[in-house]
């Protein structure tokens, strides 16, 4: 390694590389939605976002199938949030698409698209299922094992990790923290459970910022970039819920993400960044060193 790179191989730049590469991801998925829709127009939506589906099975495929950290992290990560726009995402907005579904009429004015309605309507499925993984014996997650200590839940001790395939593991993340996350800002934003103004929102809005930056400082010491970039994953979703999703709606700034064509230059710069810190990550040599001890 050139003394370069040496300087800057270490903490905090390791976790910093793996958050903002996966923090950039989300504006850019964004993006893509609305440049589908909108550029290439919806009568050609299904077809596009079928592909792209197809697309990120094939990634997740290779990616088990290789079963390494490098390209299992990258390749699982990527083709969650591709198969997340491309098939969940638009599974949502098709009974919309089909039935010709007007925007949803809210409480209180405002009007808001049905298919964030039937993610709404999703919740329920995403909890029940996730049951599956919270109360599993071999889970890494830190929000899991935590409430098996609160539930005084032994599940036994944990099989060995070392055959663990992790481009299963960050693709099944990926998917369900996106689906959790965007539901709570749906529920949390909705008249008819709490709205914007309402102080328990805001009391979640800045929670999960400050939560979302704990995770952040914890991120900032890890010495491995791959497993850095899995830990950003639900840490990105957190601080999105303040950074992404509330703050524009309290007149912070504007979302720049859903209007690709308006700040083109901006998302380009998004994108170029994006790539390179995963590519870079990449290239990085993989260190062997264990990540922070997690409480």
């Amino acid at each position: 390694m050139s003394p370069l790179l040496a300087r800057y191989y270490r903490p905090p730049f390791i976790g910093a590389i793996a958050f903002v590469g996966v923090f950039l991801a989300v504006p850019l998925a964004h993006s893509l939605g609305v440049i589908v829709r909108e550029v290439i127009g919806k009568e050609h939506a299904f077809a596009v976002f079928f592909a792209m589906g197809c697309a990120a099975a094939a990634m997740f495929i290779v990616g088990v199938k290789r079963n390494e950290e490098v390209s299992g992290t990258i390749l699982g990560y990527a083709a969650g949030i591709l198969i997340w726009v491309g098939w969940a995402s638009y599974a949502f907005n098709f009974n919309q698409v089909s039935l010709g579904l007007p925007m949803a009429d809210m409480p209180g004015g405002g009007r808001r698209p049905i298919n964030l309605l039937f993610i709404q309507g999703s919740i329920g499925i995403c909890i029940a299922t996730m049951l599956f993984f919270i109360f599993n014996k071999n889970t890494k997650c830190n929000a899991f094992r935590w409430i098996h200590r609160v539930m005084r839940i032994d599940l036994g001790p944990p099989d060995s990790g070392q055959n663990r395939n992790i481009c299963r593991i960050t693709f099944i993340e990926t998917l369900y923290v996106t689906w959790f996350c965007y539901a709570v800002s749906l529920f949390a934003g909705d008249t008819r459970y709490l709205g914007y103004q309402s102080v328990t929102t805001k009391v979640i809005v800045a929670a999960s910022l400050i939560w979302g930056l704990f995770l952040l400082s914890r991120l900032l010491k890890f010495q491995r970039v791959m497993a850095g970039i899995r830990y950003a994953i639900p840490t990105k979703a957190i601080l999105w819920l303040p950074l992404g999703e509330f703050g524009p709606r309290y007149g912070l700034y504007d979302e720049v993400w859903l209007k690709p064509a308006e700040y083109s230059g901006t998302m380009w710069a998004v994108l170029g960044v994006c790539l390179v810190l995963f590519l870079g990550a990449g290239f990085l040599p993989q260190r062997r060193q264990a990540a922070p001890v997690r409480n």
